[in-house]
């Protein structure tokens, strides 16, 4: 008997034709062997089969190969006469095995790095579907794009079902996304100092570290010449961090201006926030991005100030100088699809994969929590390590 997982075409190219197949109950196992399950090794083969065979000598003793074969019995039942694809050798070497199981696992771990949409059918057909002959109307004869997609991007905020956003700021502009909003607030306070907490989209230390002067938060208090950026859901916590409202305060006192980034506030649930208590909130900045498939590329967003800034971004918008096609397919897809419509669509597919894997579904869709100190390497200064799952719990598009 044979299980799918342990097909020859799962295992490492360079030792297929090496492999026999012996019996599970044949397998000889030291006693000594460690009795503790590893749970990365065994989402790997859940996902990918078994990738490296089992090492045996004389008397079908497994030299190689324990904790894979106790991950294989946590997960097949009846496995004694399942056949386990292995390797015959009188001395086994372990150099090429951990030079294969480091590269797999840098391609295993960059899959779950940083963050975006989720593939999605629904939404792939509606980009499929576009009228093309409508993008030449609106590039010859539409003026006001700009204004509709701000309009019909604020409805859509105020009537998700599963967040709530109250004191957003009355001037509304049209962004090339929520990076144009961040670009924009360093050029106005150039002079400061700039913060963000440990775990932050890693855009801003990006450009800090080469151009401006900056601090973590979880390393200094707010200080008088500081401004803040913090994203709402939180980045790396995917729910508001637990500092946020603490750190506003700081801001109140010291008169430091702050950004809020709600880049993710399209794939969670449970934000609940009020603005209207703090003056230090100049902008806050929404996109579509990370709620829609493909949205990246329109670069389209929206920003939400106190009053106009005659900054690049309000300027622009006088103009009428900008993505008028962002704006006109961004007014399209948000009339399409609901503000909870990614959250509710993708949630249980998210808990499935978090239970399957031993990982902890978060408050923003397309992330997990690692457990069991596992996937550190993807570890961004806080005290989680967090996946993004969007292609393993997308659809296959």
């Amino acid at each position: 008997m044979k299980s799918e997982l342990l097909s020859i075409d799962n295992i490492f190219e360079e030792v297929r034709d090496r492999v026999i197949w012996i019996k599970f109950k044949h397998l000889t196992m030291s006693e000594d062997n460690p009795k503790k399950l590893n749970l990365y090794l065994r989402r790997n083969i859940l996902e990918y089969g078994l990738k490296e065979p089992i090492y045996i000598q004389s008397k079908l003793k497994v030299s190689d190969g324990y904790n894979r074969l106790m991950c294989l019995k946590d997960i097949i039942t009846d496995i004694d006469e399942v056949e386990i694809p292995c390797i015959m050798t009188a001395y086994t070497t372990t150099t090429d095995i951990k030079k294969r199981e480091k590269e797999f696992y840098k391609m295993d771990i960059d899959k779950f790095r940083g963050g975006r949409a989720i593939p999605d059918l629904q939404v792939k057909k509606f980009w499929e579907n576009i009228n093309t002959n409508e993008i030449g109307d609106v590039l010859i004869n539409n003026t006001n794009t700009a204004e509709i997609f701000l309009d019909t991007f604020h409805e859509w905020i105020q009537s998700s079902k599963l967040n709530n956003i109250k004191g957003l700021l009355n001037y509304r502009t049209f962004i090339a996304g929520t990076s144009q909003g961040f670009d924009s607030f360093w050029m106005r306070h150039h002079d400061r100092r700039f913060r963000c907490f440990e775990g932050e989209f890693f855009y801003h230390k990006a450009n800090w570290k080469k151009f401006h002067n900056w601090c973590y938060l979880d390393y200094d208090a707010i200080r008088k010449g500081d401004a803040v950026i913090i994203s709402l859901p939180f980045s790396d916590y995917c729910t508001e961090h637990p500092r946020m409202k603490e750190v506003l305060y700081n801001c109140e006192e010291v008169g430091a201006p702050v950004l809020i980034d709600c880049a993710y506030y399209g794939i969670a649930s449970g934000v609940d926030f009020d603005f209207s208590n703090y003056s230090c909130v100049e902008d806050i900045v929404f996109s579509l991005s990370k709620g829609f498939y493909q949205a990246n590329k329109l670069r389209a967003g929206i920003r939400y100030s106190r009053y106009f800034r005659d900054d690049n971004i309000d300027i622009m918008n006088e103009w009428n100088q900008l993505n008028h096609l962002g704006a006109y397919l961004g007014t399209k897809l948000l009339n399409e699809f609901s503000s909870d419509y990614t959250f509710n669509k993708f949630r249980k597919r998210q808990e499935e994969y978090c239970k399957l894997h031993n990982l902890k579904p978060t408050d923003c869709v397309p992330f997990a929590f690692s457990s069991d100190g596992q996937y550190n390497d993807l570890n961004r200064g806080t005290d989680v390590n967090r996946l993004c799952i969007a292609d393993q719990i997308g659809d296959k598009v």
